[in-house]
């Protein structure tokens, strides 16, 4: 096969294979909503655009788009972990993501000014500098990650894909590579795409393995209920896959249970991070009524929310928990015991739930 024709193919290829992984990752997020999956859209775009640049031999447009790939996936994927995951940090993403276009537009605002640089002697620098980002992105992921699979799974492949784009010079001074160069960039990058999606969806509570009927009969929507019908429910709905935010870990086993605690341990969430919870039972909302199922919530641990993030913010939270239910057919049930609050705290929590 003529080498110039292979060369086309592989690019075209690439393109074609980005824009299915953009259309993937597009479709995601309007199924699911979720804010970090519309910057990686974005992401995937740029490096379309990167895939085009190299197919032209346009080394402006590769130095820019490559920055901008790395950038908007990395604001994308600290946006995700500081808004739904499990941790406490003060990283602003939008100040990491936001380097690499800089220096992208600073060197594009150089040569077109006539300077002594140009695209030819500076464009590996940049492409370096997105690789060198990449690499830290990996590490802070690994280190946000700790023991969860899915999570380190995304980190190695983001330091594998770092590394490659760090090696970009060697691609320079071995052309024959070009061809094993795409083929590895594109494989590396759609891998990073599943993993994200993955990242997002993977929910133990997403699977409901067999049909199964509710043995009782709960009105769709929010209801407050005293600690000894909690007892009840727990025995009624013992086989069941309900979702449950708890203190206790006296539990049914078919229940998917999150523990809220302020130790850093696996499997527990932290008491503030409450848009991790309403993203949580969003999903499990959703899902059930995908499957046909009535959806069952229940909250065990209402004052200690309220403890750690204050009473009108807890309102808000339960009145944004009682709109999931019931746009998805779904039913809340918050346990409360009524002596632990004021009479207006108390008025208000009725309120919401009448």
């Amino acid at each position: 096969m003529d080498e110039s024709y292979l060369a086309k193919f592989i690019h075209v290829f690439s393109i074609f294979v980005a824009t299915g992984t953009f259309g993937v990752l597009f479709h995601t997020y309007l199924e699911h909503r979720i804010k970090a999956l519309l910057f990686w859209s974005a992401a995937w775009v740029f490096f379309i655009l990167m895939q085009v640049a190299f197919y032209t031999g346009n080394k402006e447009g590769i130095a820019l788009f490559y920055s901008f790939f790395s950038g908007t996936l990395i604001y994308g994927t600290l946006m995700y972990f500081k808004e739904y995951g499990d941790i406490k940090t003060s990283i602003r993403p939008e100040l990491i993501g936001i380097i690499p276009p800089i220096f992208a537009l600073y060197g594009i605002f150089l040569t077109h000014l006539g300077l002594s640089y140009s695209f030819s002697s500076i464009e590996v620098p940049f492409v370096v500098l997105s690789g060198i980002f990449f690499l830290f992105s990996g590490f802070v992921f690994l280190a946000i990650g700790k023991k969860k699979r899915n999570i380190f799974y995304l980190s190695v492949v983001t330091i594998t894909f770092g590394i490659f784009v760090i090696l970009y010079p060697v691609r320079l001074s071995f052309p024959s590579l070009r061809f094993v160069w795409i083929f590895i960039g594109t494989a590396l990058s759609v891998g990073m795409a599943l993993l994200m999606i993955n990242l997002v969806t993977s929910k133990e509570f997403l699977f409901f393995e067999e049909p199964i009927e509710l043995k009782i009969v709960l009105e769709p929507g929010a209801k407050l209920i005293s600690p000894e019908e909690y007892e009840q429910i727990k025995e009624d709905l013992k086989d069941y896959p309900a979702l449950a935010f708890v203190r206790s870990l006296n539990i049914p086993e078919k229940w998917n249970a999150y523990y809220l605690s302020t130790e850093e341990q696996e499997g527990r969430l932290f008491p503030t991070n409450l848009a991790y919870v309403a993203q949580t039972i969003s999903e499990y909302f959703r899902e059930a009524k995908k499957k046909g199922l009535e959806g069952v919530v229940i909250i065990d641990c209402l004052e200690y929310l309220a403890m750690y993030n204050g009473f009108e913010s807890t309102v808000k939270f339960l009145a944004t928990l009682k709109d999931f239910a019931l746009i998805n057919g779904g039913v809340l049930l918050v346990v409360i015991k009524e002596d632990a609050w004021d009479k207006r705290q108390l008025a208000i929590l009725k309120r919401i739930f009448s």
